[in-house]
């Protein structure tokens, strides 16, 4: 009888694929003698104790030690049992469809491999090398017509600028030659580098791009690329980034928003808490602008700009890193967003500005300190690479090597060790000079002794600090001349590999297989400062601009590293209860601008693409509130944003009318809104506040910010008007934990609990059960009044560290001291569910 049914018989292939998947999955087990385990008189030899009831753990495992290997060793085989393509059994990070017929797209440890399996299938092996060599050439490539255009348009400004004309060769004129020799010597000298190379000190075309006293020019890129960063500039990672991450253009830069695969988890997980984390997250932080201040009256403008706890003595001597708010240096009261400094010496200091207060600051201190105070603008002279994880600093010790002895280089080996950074001092800093990171063929650890860090050696990190030599490396760090001369000499990549060739064809018994001896007359070394900041909770690494891209080509290299980008920032911000800028920052001019102009922009872009019976209609949504008013129909505020301005004018209509001894009532049945004789509106009712909220969001447009984190001046001899629209209202930066199930969303409202609702409220916290003992979670609640409500959410959603819902927003200061319990009611845009959160104080 033939048992295949009609079905194509398997060919040896087949056959082989299918027995290669059932020998994978197959779990051997070892024969066991069940005298011997039984029935033996040895009370060793049993697994259970003699009662029957507790396992011999000991003798358990011992006894089936095979059968463990084996299951293990099956778990193992089945996982790549059915990746019969070399490039199916990469990691998804390095998975490119190009990899399925490119062999250079694989790792070099499994090309051999993958070119096998191409010549065993008859697949053709492609190297772009070779196929542009065997290709016939039709015409002009893309990168000679794009030379080409260029020339032509140089050409024609050549035509109308005298000075361009004065810098040409003489015996370039109309009439002594064509068009296509003066293309041709044209290219010759763009080849060439014109004259300005001369003032290089290197091949590599590195250069310390420093302005003082005025701001620094964009840098030079490649000629290729300078119409695209025309007005955004490129980071020194751009090109690595941007076939890796998501792009955004924002503040005069184009930034990583987040990796293009998912990894939202991973972030959690290896940039969140110390036991979880087995590696490291980096991020080229260049973006942030650097500034250089000296000069006489150096104390008091820091005072100005960073208040009088920057320039306390444990900042000035002891080399510790400061991180607090910047102010405006007229109105002290006004904060422009966050800043950090650290003080180089009484006559120096570096101070970090985020780059949409970078500008303002800068000419802020250049116009009120303009003859006492030196600033060097080093935007595009010192780079920033930030670290996150518990192997941050061990990632570092394979790429970074000391050019010479250094005490400092000796803690940073001794950290480096170390895999929790919160026994580490608070302050914890090294410097050093490094050597090119390009010598090592590959990252490699430290050599030496790998004995575990005593509680001596961490104290000694800080009682033995090296004073001198970190003040000379920073010093260094922080000296326009100083950074160009570590430029000096930086070699190409081929000059490097002709160096590494030369080695392995040299004697072995040599060494020096892994990397490049250092040569202190020949090869450069720059300056690196490794700050670990305490409030961020992570590793600040500092170099010069044109050092970076080494640094950041050999990290990458490193297992378990990986890249992140803004949202990745925000992500860790916000699981750690700190406020990220300028999104949680509204009291700030930026912080305002980003949520009521560019979140808002893309939130309601976003809701306008979709078809209208898609869209929700906000004014729509029923059994929003207890109460109603006439004018308000639907979702209360902007729908698409947290409506500050209404919050402000809200809470101080409220408190006005309280103040006046007025009942909160919504409206009058028997009148409407009145009118004084100068055409003011009357403030006696609820619904009257709502109609001022209309008014002043419709006709006026004020640069007064909504909200302040301290009390405001209160004037009572403006009009009752002004005194609502024109006094900041103060606010509480919190965290509300959800103490049920839901996930609060960006732009939700938040609502105190009504007196009358406590009770209530706090049943539903110890649980309200069902007739099987499950909680009940459809209940119909009472619902808050429309004058509840006290704040909004800036960053919301599910806390994988909590297992639960967080939201970080603001609310009113006032709400908060005078609520009986810490109990609030989130409300998500658009949706009439209210879910029960315990708010706490974020510290800033």
């Amino acid at each position: 009888m033939d048992r295949s049914q009609g079905r194509k018989p398997l060919n040896k292939n087949q056959f082989f694929k299918r027995e290669k998947v059932r020998n994978a999955r197959t779990i051997r087990a070892e024969a066991v003698n069940a005298d011997k385990r039984q029935i033996s008189d040895d009370p060793s030899s049993r697994d259970l104790s003699e009662s029957g009831g507790m396992l011999q753990l000991p003798d358990f495992i011992s006894s089936r030690q095979y059968e463990m290997k084996q299951l293990q060793l099956a778990m193992h085989s089945s996982k790549t049992a059915g990746c019969t393509r070399v490039f199916q059994a990469l990691p998804r990070r390095l998975r490119r469809r190009t990899a399925s017929h490119n062999v250079k797209r694989i790792p070099k440890r499994m090309r051999s491999r993958a070119i096998r399996e191409m010549l065993k299938n008859d697949q053709q092996i492609s190297d772009k090398r070779k196929m542009e060599k065997n290709k016939k050439s039709h015409g002009l490539s893309a990168s000679q017509l794009y030379r080409a255009r260029m020339s032509l348009q140089l050409l024609r400004l050549v035509g109308k600028s005298t000075s361009m004309k004065l810098a040409l060769p003489e015996e370039i004129t109309a009439p002594n030659c064509h068009l296509r020799t003066k293309i041709r010597r044209l290219k010759k000298m763009i080849k060439d580098g014109n004259k300005r190379q001369q003032f290089y000190n290197n091949r590599m075309g590195s250069y310390d791009n420093t302005s003082v006293n005025k701001l620094a020019p964009m840098p030079r890129g490649k000629v290729k690329y300078m119409k695209r960063q025309k007005f955004f500039s490129w980071l020194p990672t751009h090109v690595w980034n941007a076939k890796r991450s998501h792009m955004m253009k924002r503040w005069g830069y184009h930034l990583a928003w987040s990796p293009t695969q998912k990894c939202f988890r991973a972030t959690h997980r290896i940039g969140g808490d110390v036991a979880t984390s087995d590696g490291t997250l980096c991020m080229d932080s260049s973006f942030y602008g650097t500034m250089v201040l000296s000069g006489p009256r150096l104390q008091e403008a820091v005072e100005a700009l960073a208040g009088s706890q920057s320039v306390k003595k444990k900042y000035r001597s002891s080399k510790l890193w400061y991180e607090g708010f910047a102010y405006n240096l007229n109105d002290p009261s006004i904060v422009l967003g966050p800043l950090e400094l650290l003080w180089v010496n009484e006559d120096t200091i570096l101070v970090r500005l985020h780059p949409a207060i970078y500008v303002t600051v800068f000419q802020s201190l250049g116009e009120k300190f303009s003859s006492e105070l030196t600033i060097q603008d080093c935007r595009y002279s010192l780079s920033s690479i930030t670290l996150r994880g518990s192997n941050s600093l061990e990632a570092l010790s394979r790429i970074l090597r000391s050019s010479d002895h250094c005490r400092s280089f000796e803690q940073f080996q001794t950290a480096s060790q170390i895999a929790d950074p919160n026994v580490l001092p608070k302050k914890t800093l090294f410097a050093f000079n490094c050597i090119d990171p390009r010598h090592l063929a590959a990252p490699k650890s430290l050599g030496g002794s790998r004995t575990v860090p005593t509680v001596d050696d961490i104290i000694n990190l800080q009682v033995q600090f090296p004073h001198e030599e970190v003040n000379q490396i920073i010093s260094h760090l922080c000296d326009p001349q100083q950074r160009n001369e570590s430029y000096k000499n930086q070699h190409t990549l081929k000059e490097l590999a002709q160096r590494r060739r030369s080695l392995l064809n040299s004697d072995p018994k040599e060494g020096h297989k892994n990397c490049i001896p250092f040569s202190a007359e020949s090869d450069p070394s720059f300056p690196v400062l490794i700050v670990r900041r305490p409030k961020s909770e992570d590793w600040l690494l500092i170099l010069p601009w044109f050092w970076l891209l080494p640094v950041w080509f050999q990290l990458n290299r490193i297992p378990r590293v990986y890249h992140m980008g803004l949202r990745q920032m925000q992500q860790l911000d916000y699981e750690n209860s700190r406020l990220y800028f300028p999104d949680d920052f509204p009291f700030t001019a930026v912080g305002h601008a980003e949520n009521s102009l560019y979140n808002r922009e893309a939130s309601s872009a976003k809701w306008n693409r979709k078809p209208p019976s898609k869209r929700l209609n906000f004014d729509k949504i029923p059994n929003l509130h207890s109460d109603q008013l006439p004018s308000c129909v639907g979702e209360i505020g902007d729908y698409f944003s947290c409506d500050w301005r209404l919050l402000q004018i809200w809470r101080n209509g409220i408190k006005y009318l309280k103040l006046q001894g007025k009942d909160l009532k919504l409206f009058h049945a028997e009148k409407t809104t009145q009118f004084d004789n100068n055409g003011t509106r009357s403030i006696d009712v609820v619904n009257d506040v709502w109609e001022l909220y209309k008014d002043i969001s419709k006709n006026e447009e004020t640069d007064l910010l909504p909200l302040t984190l301290t009390p405001p001046k209160e004037d009572t001899s403006k009009a009752p008007q002004l005194l609502i629209t024109q006094t900041p209202l103060q606010v509480v930066p919190v965290s509300c934990q959800y103490l049920e199930r839901g996930r609060p969303k960006d732009n939700a409202r938040i609502y105190m609990v009504p007196r009358d609702q406590v009770d209530h409220w706090k049943q539903v916290h110890k649980g309200i059960f069902r007739a099987d003992g499950k909680v009940e979670h459809n209940l119909q609640h009472p619902l808050p009044s429309v004058t509840d409500l006290i704040g909004f959410v800036t960053s919301g959603t599910f806390h994988l560290g909590e297992g639960r819902g967080v939201a970080n927003g603001f609310i009113d200061a006032d709400a908060a001291h005078n609520q009986p319990s810490n109990y609030v009611l989130v409300r998500n845009v658009g949706t009439n569910v209210y879910r029960l959160a315990n708010w706490s104080q974020i510290n800033l």
